[in-house]
Order: C-alpha cells, then structure tokens, then sequence
C-alpha cells in the first residue's frame, strides 16, 4: 500500500482529542426531572382526619372544663352557624354528617345535619339558623333543632355549658331518615369510617 493510501485510510477514522467530551444542554437531557416537586407531593403523608372553627375564640370567663374555646355572642341562641371547616376525610367516604349538642343538658339537640358531600371542607357561615335561608350543601338533609326549627340552633344555656361537634365520614349515605339525634348517631356509627370531635363553651350569663 503506498503512503498516500495509507494517509487516506487514517484520515478517515474516527477520533476525538484526548480529554474531551461531549456537551449535553439541559434540552438533550430527557432523564432530567426538572420538576422534582411532583415527586415529593406524591410522597406527602395526608393529614389526620380534623375539624376546627376559625369563628371560635379565647373563653371570656374562667373555664374549668377541658375545652379552650368559646362560641362568640353572634352565633348564639336563634343567630346563624359559625363556619366549619375539615380535612382529611377518609379514603372511601362517601358523605359526613354533623351533630352539635349539648352534652351539659343532656344532649340537647342543636344542630344536625348529614349525607354531606365528602367533597366539601366544611360549612360555610350564616348557611342555617333561625332567620335565615338554610342551604346545606348538594342534597344534605338538616333535622329541626330543640327549639322545633329545623336547622341551627345556637349555645343558649342559663349557665356556663360545654358543647361537643362530632362529624363522621360514612361508607355510604344514610337512607333511613332518622328523625331525631339519637337516630342519627346511630346510623352515622353503623357506616362510620372514623370520627372526629371537637367542642366549645359558653356563658349564658353574658346575654
């Protein structure tokens, strides 16, 4: 072979200089997970099942009960609902229910409501009570309170009373129709996935 042909042959292989390397851009990379917030939000743990009231404030009197909250005066007797609000409903709920009493008075019915759309996180203000259009949420149901209204009824105690709020997911709607608290609770604990509560006081004294 002579050295021309030889040259020619070396030319036409293919080489790179030593220590050099090619230049991948951001755009080339198709392994780059640039939004790697995604994957972190997958791996977020839910939170717990809750329920609370931003209308809800400091008790203005001495309280020796184990709730820390009060109802202020303009959610009080025949005025209308404070908000409520919720998370972490339960995977597999298909509605809630609420029932507000007074545990005090023996139970004393004050607001109950149920077959809530697990969708919804809470009860807006002012949506039930006395003087007042009621609009529970989708196709929820609202039971007549103590007084014999059918909707909220406010803390109206003669004395310094603790209330509870309890608020169920349920596995299925209540068809039954209960007519009274009682019957509620119970077909709210027969397709109960989990509970949750939370309570306020109130002093009559100060109407």
């Amino acid at each position: 072979m002579t050295h021309w042909r030889l040259l020619a042959l070396l030319l036409s292989l293919p080489f790179a200089l030593p220590g050099c390397t090619p230049v991948v851009t951001d755009d080339d990379d198709s392994s780059d997970d640039d939004d790697s917030s995604a994957m972190d939000d997958d791996d977020a743990t839910p939170p717990p099942f809750s329920m609370w009231s931003p209308d809800f404030v400091d008790p203005y009197f001495v309280n020796t009960r184990d709730c820390e909250l009060a109802l202020p005066l303009e959610f009080a007797c025949a005025n209308s609902n404070p908000e409520i609000a919720w998370e972490g409903v339960p995977d597999g709920t298909v509605a809630l229910a609420l029932i507000f009493d007074d545990p005090t008075a023996g139970g004393y019915p004050h607001w109950a409501i149920y077959n809530i759309p697990p969708t919804e996180t809470g009860l807006a203000q002012a949506i039930s009570g006395r003087d007042v259009t009621n609009t529970p949420p989708g196709n929820a149901i609202e039971l007549d309170n103590g007084f014999g209204w059918n909707g909220y009824l406010g803390s109206c105690p003669g004395g310094q009373n603790q209330y509870r709020w309890r608020l169920w997911a349920l596995s299925e709607e209540i068809t039954s129709g209960p007519t009274t608290y009682g019957a509620l609770e119970t077909a709210a604990e027969a397709v109960s996935l989990e509970m949750v509560e939370m309570c306020h006081v109130f002093d009559g004294n100060e109407l």
